[in-house]
């Protein structure tokens, strides 16, 4: 049951005892705002629930992405590096706006990021977006991109071309971020070099079944720099490869540019996939220092028998660890390497933990203990990975539909069908665009009051400071963004630091 009452104004609100009515419209309301009363909450009838037409944001931090993105130029050099092959006639949304649309989506909300209807009714995302000055995105009739023109998008980006310079930008962005920061050049730079598993539901096209991970899923491998935890490439590969397939290929073009662009000082880390006479000859042929992880067998069991040995008295309650160089050449190598025992005490377990690294550090530039601190940094890449999987990345389920579909519309008898593998190929480097500018932004915004965790690793914290409702409040030709005084106070020293960013700088 419904009773109607005058309200002080002489409009008349509705009281709903049911929640599934809904009241009439008030047009004479006092503000001069037409609202709809939905419902008073049984519980404290001093409350009223209602509707405006309003410009509302649940992502008011949008705009500091747009901001750091503007400082870096990191997606306007992308869009000019692109090839846009659509009909110019026919484009209504320019190249930049669909990027914009898709990144930014995908770093403030990756479950949003394939709702575009979700995304055009938010109205700071549409001025974020947007490559028009003023306010006229804020329009009720603003044209924005529709989900099959983000899926598109996807079509767009996976031509030959366009996917090489998707992954050569993510080597831009991070040198961009770098750059923007800190120094020109660092003293030294570490290409973390891994693969992870992308769980796929059905048969997606290019997916395999993993013994290993026991699952069907895509195998990309990819290089981060250690000492940001920027990607530099991605490569998406299916299921059934190897971790090492194609690992020379992808890393040596990039120590390269690293050289070139970052730092003479080259650094590579790896475990123990990566261990075969190719790559291993790759990395000595190019001068660069490395530790990489390398499986055990029966010559490097041998030295276990001679160090793997607890010494005498009681086992203390924390863990303890000894390094041991040796020398060990396998059968295909030029040569002998050194290679560093690794021992392990750990506190309740019956036998001691060992593994090995080889390295090409020489002991007078890092001893066993420092060789074997440098491997374990490594984990902070898996950290990372983690963290994009767990918080950024969607699902890569691009797929063509039966060509009987296609033959009930002669307009589209023409389109030839794309190849969803390489659209999910695009896809990933979008997502690893989006992880690289929220990557860049959480080193803006500080580190975390949290002690217990380390502030590296706080993708999701730094996300929060973007998920933050306003409201557009409109006044002649200008607008205001309002939102709550506290997250205000963690904008400042946000803005702070972006104001504090070098210029765009052109990148090789």
């Amino acid at each position: 049951m419904a009773r109607s009452r005058a309200n002080k104004s002489g409009a008349t609100a509705v009281e709903v005892g049911n929640y599934d009515d809904i009241a009439d419209r008030c047009p004479d309301h006092p503000m001069g705002d037409p609202h709809r009363t939905a419902f008073r909450p049984l519980h404290n009838g001093s409350i009223r629930v209602e509707g405006r037409p309003e410009r509302l944001t649940a992502h008011a931090g949008v705009l500091l992405l747009r901001e750091l993105d503007e400082r870096l130029g990191a997606t306007s050099a992308l869009e000019s590096a692109l090839d846009d092959l659509r009909t110019p006639t026919r484009v209504e949304h320019p190249l930049g706006l669909l990027l914009r649309t898709a990144i930014y989506g995908m770093a403030i909300d990756s479950a949003h990021a394939a709702a575009a209807a979700d995304l055009a009714d938010d109205a700071v995302f549409r001025i974020a977006t947007s490559d028009r000055r003023g306010l006229s995105m804020l329009e009720e009739d603003a044209a924005t991109p529709s989900q099959s023109t983000l899926s598109r998008l996807g079509s767009l980006l996976s031509t030959d071309g366009n996917l090489s310079v998707l992954r050569g930008a993510l080597f831009d962005w991070a040198v961009r971020s770098v750059r923007a920061t800190g120094p020109e050049r660092l003293d030294e730079v570490t290409l973390d070099i891994d693969s992870y598993p992308i769980r796929v539901h059905g048969h997606q096209a290019g997916s395999a079944y993993n013994g290993h991970y026991r699952s069907r899923c895509y195998h990309p491998l990819g290089v981060m720099l250690g000492e940001t935890g920027h990607w530099l490439d991605l490569r998406l590969r299916p299921g059934n490869e190897h971790t090492a397939d194609g690992a020379e290929e992808l890393i040596a073009p990039l120590i390269d540019r690293a050289r070139a662009e970052l730092s003479d000082a080259v650094r590579v880390r790896g475990d123990a996939g990566f261990i075969s006479p190719e790559f291993l000859d790759l990395l000595d042929g190019k001068q660069v220092s490395y530790a990489l992880r390398i499986p055990k067998n029966s010559e490097l069991e041998k030295h276990e028998e001679i160090h793997a040995r607890r010494p005498p008295g009681r086992p203390p309650a924390y863990l303890r660890t000894w390094c041991h160089d040796i020398e060990y050449r396998a059968l295909r190598w030029p040569e002998a390497r050194r290679v560093v025992l690794v021992v392990e005490e750990v506190p309740g377990d019956l036998f001691l933990k060992t593994y090995f690294i080889v390295t090409s550090f020489t002991e007078d530039e890092l001893c066993a203990r420092d060789v074997l601190d440098f491997y374990r940094a490594r984990g902070t890449m898996e950290g990372h990975i983690g963290e994009m999987k767990s918080v950024l990345a969607g699902r890569l389920s691009s797929t063509n539909r039966r060509k009987r579909r296609y033959a009930r519309r002669e307009i589209k008898k023409h389109v030839k069908p794309v190849d969803p593998e390489r659209v999910n190929a695009a896809v990933l480097c979008v997502q690893a665009l989006g992880y690289n500018l929220l990557n860049t932004f959480r080193s803006l915004a500080g580190t975390s009051a949290f002690i217990d965790e380390p502030a590296e690793l706080h993708l999701r914290r730094a996300r929060a400071l973007l998920v933050v409702p306003g409201r557009i409040v409109r006044s002649a030709g200008r607008a205001t963004l309002v939102i709550r005084d506290v997250a205000l106070a963690a904008w400042q020293s946000v803005v702070e630091r972006l104001r504090q960013l070098r210029p765009p700088c052109a990148v090789a």
